[in-house]
């Protein structure tokens, strides 16, 4: 049996500003594009099945535009007679008992198999069980639901969150739960993973196929695809949808240079075949503020509109010097960290969600006092 592993679409996600003749935003367009050309190159390769491994959706309540493009997605592969196993991610899942999930939607649909209850779900597709464990309110129950499976000897587990051997690199969002170790048994012929844009292996057996787009700088070196698994080959196979269209530039150092100079450097970056329809971010380091602050800009603005998003990353020199003392006698995160506790404590936060938001709220913190002014804060991050 030949599957497609894919993940973390986020569908309706939107950024950087610049919108079409419609005015809608260019880029949650090309996550619309993106995710349809994943689609119908799927359809192409013909698999036995496709697996979603979590946040299909940006948020939990997504726009019509948005459903109108998952569900003319699902129509295809229906049409096609490929069946489809989803699961809810961290960012599509609601986080309370009495929201609804958008997924309720599509229940029903011929070869569409859903598990968004926050509990364990199970689908027969082919010669296979999916066993299917969703985001859960309480990050405990992950093992209770995991206990819950029975294995048939051709077994494939979808999970989504940030396995243990990855917690150097959370993402800080709402919801962000961990994956035990203990979860991932050799004896599944396949553990689908998501939540981590980038694809990786984390076993012979499991891995996070990652999302097809760049959704920040933090990205711009992951390799994006999806995934075709065979199940009785035990061999994986990584397909590209799209060429990179995002580039973090090695940073350059502006001590001594006037601003002729760096006015140079950014031209010689900034080359029409480079920047046009790309996300791009310069870093200027050892920067002197006058000299900045004289650059003649109009040539460089000019191409910088080619651009989806161009982003100029300055450290100042004034600020290195005194960044770390500065950083040090910062206390914000602490203070957050004690209002939201309290808060929890009077019951207006939930309490499922507590933890999950102070992390959050105070990793975004101690980045915007890292960044001070040199960047503009990106809570995706």
């Amino acid at each position: 049996m030949k599957i497609i592993h894919m993940a973390d679409s986020h569908l309706g996600f939107s950024s950087h500003n610049r919108v079409d003749k419609f005015g809608r935003n260019q880029f949650e367009e090309m996550v619309y594009k993106g995710f349809e050309e994943a689609i119908d190159k799927i359809i192409h390769l013909g698999p036995d099945a496709v697996v979603h491994a979590g946040d299909i959706f940006h948020n939990v309540r997504p726009r019509i535009r948005t459903l109108y493009v998952f569900k003319r997605c699902l129509e295809k592969l229906s049409e096609a007679g490929i069946p489809i196993i989803i699961i809810s991610g961290n960012h599509d899942a609601p986080k309370s008992s009495s929201s609804t999930s958008p997924f309720v939607i599509f229940e029903g649909l011929r070869d569409v198999h859903i598990a968004h209850k926050a509990h364990y779900e199970r689908f027969e597709v082919g010669d296979h069980l999916f066993h299917c464990i969703p985001f859960c309110l309480d990050p405990k129950d992950y093992l209770n639901e995991f206990g819950k499976i029975e294995r048939s000897g051709q077994d494939v587990l979808v999970l989504h969150g940030l396995v243990e051997a990855l917690k150097g690199k959370k993402l800080r969002t709402i919801g962000e739960h961990e994956i035990k170790d203990s979860m991932l048994k050799s004896d599944f012929d396949y553990i689908a993973l998501g939540h981590y844009h980038g694809q990786v292996p984390i076993s012979n057996n499991a891995w996070y196929s990652g999302s097809i787009e760049y959704f920040n700088f933090g990205e711009s070196e992951d390799k994006k695809g999806i995934l075709l698994r065979d199940l009785d080959r035990f061999e994986a196979q990584s397909i590209s949808i799209r060429p990179r269209y995002m580039v973090n530039c090695q940073p350059i150092d502006c001590v001594g240079l006037s601003s002729i100079e760096i006015k140079e450097k950014l031209m010689e970056i900034c080359s029409r075949e480079v920047i046009q329809n790309m996300i791009v971010r310069i870093n200027l380091k050892n920067v002197s503020r006058p000299a900045f602050k004289n650059i003649d800009y109009a040539s460089f603005n000019r191409l910088k509109a080619l651009a989806l998003h161009l982003d100029l990353k300055v450290a100042f020199l004034d600020e290195q010097e005194n960044r770390s003392e500065a950083i040090d006698k910062s206390n914000l995160h602490e203070e957050f960290a004690k209002f939201l506790k309290e808060e929890g404590e009077c019951e207006r936060i939930p309490r499922t969600i507590k933890e999950d938001a102070i992390a959050y709220g105070t990793g975004l913190l101690k980045k915007a006092v890292v960044a001070q002014n040199t960047e503009a804060l990106d809570a995706t991050q």
